[in-house]
């Protein structure tokens, strides 16, 4: 019995080392300073537009989206959107300056997208977006010089800017015009949290009485203040460091709808 037993044990050990074992690893974290490929280029653009540009809360591709234009495609029509313009300038201009030019039926609710993204990763977006139905003329190396040139230029203006932005996290000094805020609020934050800020929004929740420390941290950096309890468990909100002194004003606006 003790031969049989280890006899079985012997061929199944075996038999389970016959059969292909099938590796499994995280994806591949692709440095957008490194030397890439055409298809490395395109995915890490693919990447940002699904994950930090939060491009497909608003963008959809085959359809239309739930705020912005249907994208499907998008790499051959750029080049005829804006006259004068080429398919590469009209979507770089449409990352950087989005409301310079909108698509018949949408308003100009998109964030210049150079707040939230390097740009590295807009040069990447627009490649992703270019082949979507067009051809990619991005390469590898104009991403790599965007890289090394914004760390060039950002290095030394860091100190300087350091103040304001941490201003901007905590409560920013100085009390806020509440007309001015509703106005904000009626631009850019209204299509997620609806018309009534005390109610919730189709995407996001109520936000009567936000606190300007409140409101600093999830625009700015899309983070929460020490201790605070979110709403929701969703993450859909971008950071909008582009409207740091609107803060202040939002601020005085909700709170005088409490």
């Amino acid at each position: 019995m003790i031969g049989f037993g280890l006899a079985v044990i012997a061929f199944f050990t075996w038999y389970s080392n016959t059969i292909p074992q099938i590796e499994s690893h995280p994806p591949k974290k692709i440095s957008l300073d490194a030397p890439l490929t055409a298809d490395e280029m395109i995915g890490a653009g693919e990447r940002v537009f699904n994950g930090k540009g939060t491009c497909n809360i608003c963008h959809a591709i085959g359809r239309p989206g739930n705020r912005g234009p249907d994208l499907a495609g998008i790499g051959q029509s750029a080049g005829s959107r804006k006259p004068g313009l080429g398919g590469k300038t009209y979507l770089l201009e449409s990352l950087l300056k989005p409301s310079d030019y909108l698509v018949e039926g949408y308003g100009p609710l998109m964030p210049p997208m150079g707040a939230i993204l390097t740009p590295g990763e807009v040069m990447v977006t627009v490649a992703f977006l270019q082949s979507l139905g067009g051809e990619v003329d991005i390469t590898p190396t104009e991403v790599r010089a965007a890289v090394r040139a914004a760390v060039r230029a950002t290095l030394p203006a860091a100190a300087a800017a350091a103040p304001a932005v941490q201003g901007a996290r905590g409560t920013p000094a100085g009390e806020g015009d509440p007309e001015k805020g509703r106005a904000a609020f009626v631009q850019h934050c209204a299509p997620c949290h609806g018309p009534d800020p005390a109610q919730d929004g189709p995407i996001g929740p109520m936000i009567r009485g936000a606190t300007a420390e409140l409101l600093g941290a999830r625009m700015m950096r899309a983070a929460y203040p020490p201790g605070y309890s979110p709403k929701r468990a969703t993450k859909l909100m971008p950071p909008m460091p582009h409207l740091e002194g609107e803060v202040p004003d939002l601020a005085a606006y909700l709170k005088g709808k409490e």
